[in-house]
């Protein structure tokens, strides 16, 4: 790497993802040339990240769309790890690459986060689908409509690299699970949780039970928290120095998976540690129809509204099987946690999420 600071403006950085890649970034043997800023909601938060931590922060929201452009203008590298489907969001981001590339001459990277929701199918808990997909069949992505989860805004990203005014990649985690692990979650910077076992965990305290679609047989491709991350440094770390080594624009779609588990399987473990904790009282799973199980999650999830009970419903029961072939093709991509290490990995961070839940109620 040369010895020059690399600019990096990053997305996201108190969430789970975000948060997991500035940890491993403030962990980098190349820290020292990495010059931070993260754009951070929390004024508290964004303090402490610049006083603690060395990053650079900037208050503000996705929603402020000038500072959006003006971070990303700044910067060489953005990653941007924050909400998928903001459309107004990502042509800020890349207005602002666009700037850069047109007043300098560079041609910036940028790395955007989606996610392997846009491959699901409606498969309502049934195992009907032998569909595995593959990021090297670019042709069979492309022919996604332009209408499904996370789609509206990648287009946008390959259409910036097809431009020529920036370089881009899209990294694509399938069900994320684990523990985040490091200093910032110590801290409380960052949300240490994956969104699919909050969610079965809120639900589940909310009824009294825990609810499966149909029987539960839909299949989720997988990936642990820090094998994901390392995506994100690896690809980092190619474009810093060797970007002809890897694949960019409309072949730059990299699958973060490693394994697939059933909603049941992803389920029961749920269960049984909930029953254990005498929180429910049986670790049966109770066997819903759609339309129940979209009300189930409703009730439960009122912030989310009817279509967002709907969308959790199909989603989390639906089936989204595929590899992720090239990152470890490009990158060298090795990961090491499978669905062993998911299920294993459950009783202790139910535990910990009902106490959470349980302390927000009582505040």
């Amino acid at each position: 790497m040369s010895s020059s600071k690399a600019t990096i403006f990053l997305t996201g950085a108190t969430g789970y993802i975000g948060g997991s890649i500035l940890q491993r970034l403030l962990a980098h043997p190349n820290r020292k040339n990495f010059e931070i800023t993260a754009l951070v909601r929390s004024a508290d938060k964004a303090k402490r990240l610049d006083s603690e931590f060395g990053v650079k922060t900037v208050v503000g929201s996705l929603q402020d769309l000038d500072k959006l452009s003006t971070l990303a203008e700044s910067a060489h590298v953005t990653i941007q790890a924050a909400d998928c489907d903001d459309v107004s969001a990502i042509t800020a981001v890349l207005s602002g690459l666009k700037a850069r590339h047109e007043k300098t001459g560079d041609v910036p990277i940028l790395i955007h986060t989606s996610g392997t929701g846009e491959l699901m199918d409606d498969a309502r808990g049934a195992f009907k689908s032998e569909k595995v997909w593959s990021d090297l069949n670019i042709a069979d992505i492309e022919a996604i409509p332009p209408t499904a989860i996370h789609r509206p805004v990648d287009v946008l990203v390959v259409a910036a690299d097809v431009a020529g005014y920036a370089r881009t990649h899209i990294i694509l985690p399938s069900a994320i699970y684990g523990l985040a692990t490091g200093l910032l979650f110590d801290a409380g910077i960052s949300n240490p949780h994956t969104m699919i076992f909050p969610i079965y965990v809120r639900s589940a305290l909310h009824h009294g039970h825990l609810a499966i679609l149909n029987e539960g047989a839909s299949h989720w491709a997988s990936v642990h928290i820090d094998d994901v991350t390392d995506i994100f440094v690896r690809l980092l770390d190619a474009n810093l120095n060797s970007p002809e080594k890897v694949s960019h624009g409309r072949e730059g779609y990299f699958f973060g998976v490693n394994d697939e588990f059933s909603a049941r399987e992803g389920l029961q473990p749920v269960a049984d540690a909930l029953f254990a904790l005498k929180r429910i009282s049986s670790p049966e799973l109770a066997k819903y129809s759609f339309d129940d199980i979209a009300k189930y999650y409703t009730s439960a999830l009122p912030a989310f509204g009817v279509y967002g009970g709907q969308l959790i419903a199909r989603a989390l029961f639906s089936n989204t099987r595929c590899t992720g072939d090239r990152a470890r093709r490009e990158l060298g991509w090795a990961p090491t946690h499978t669905t062993k290490d998911l299920i294993a990995g459950l009783s202790s961070e139910v535990e910990i999420l009902v106490k959470k839940v349980e302390a927000e109620k009582s505040a």
